[in-house]
């Protein structure tokens, strides 16, 4: 049974239609301010949890028209969350584990969105889910992805709150004593595996702000550490 299966009802309470209060206050907009255009633009999601981010996206966008929508995630129990809560009407909802092959031809997107599921697992099968994005990403297509960042996962080992989960992948505190997946990795190693699998890629850094600390103040534990990543990679090959 997929992780998320076991805590989709509490997750989706918590997460709303925001994805909760770091998602809310201090990675939504940024991700949504990246997306130069998404009329024309066939929009594959990876691990789209209870399915909210895309109905922001359309929002924002409101007026344009994508050419196909994929909304994608491991957990059932989720995807039904997503159609039932969230539903976009012309979307595709498809069970995708990013560990094992996309199903899905080559060149099929222009756009791949991935908040938050790239930090959750392994790095061999980090390097699987890239080259899988890049073999089904058109010539000019783009990942915007968001991580937890590797300094915050390494903060957290520190202080003694992961806990092993099994295959290399630990659980790290949330809210409300809800615990989520989460794999210790250095920056370099997401590098390498962006790189390997054809991207160019720029990051940046996503820290708690005011309104995050105050809805989350176990974070002020992490002091000036970054609390999240932005991956912005384009396909160069």
């Amino acid at each position: 049974m997929p992780y998320y299966d076991q805590i989709a009802k509490k997750w989706h309470s918590l997460s709303g239609a925001q994805g909760g209060a770091f998602k809310k206050y201090a990675l939504n907009g940024l991700v949504l301010s990246r997306i130069s255009s998404i009329a024309r633009q066939a929009i594959l999601e990876l691990g789209a949890g209870n399915g909210y981010f895309v109905p922001l996206a359309l929002r924002r966008y409101s007026g344009q028209v994508a050419s196909r929508i994929v909304i994608t995630d491991q957990s059932p129990a989720l995807l039904n969350i997503a159609r039932r809560s969230f539903r976009v009407p012309e979307a595709e909802y498809k069970l995708l584990d990013v560990r094992t092959p996309f199903p899905f031809v080559n060149e099929s997107f222009d756009l791949i969105l991935a908040n938050m599921i790239f930090n959750e697992i392994t790095t061999r099968d980090l390097r699987h889910a890239l080259k899988e994005c890049h073999r089904v990403l058109s010539s000019k297509g783009r990942i915007l992805a968001t991580v937890i960042h590797p300094t915050f996962v390494k903060s957290l080992a520190r202080r003694e709150q992961l806990k092993p989960y099994g295959n290399g992948v630990y659980t790290m505190p949330a809210s409300d004593g809800l615990r989520l997946p989460v794999a210790l990795r250095s920056l370099k190693g997401y590098e390498s595996a962006l790189q390997d699998a054809g991207f160019q890629f720029q990051s940046e850094d996503i820290f708690g702000n005011r309104q995050v600390m105050s809805a989350k103040p176990g974070l002020r534990q992490a002091g000036k550490t970054p609390i999240a990543m932005l991956l912005e990679c384009d396909k160069n090959r």
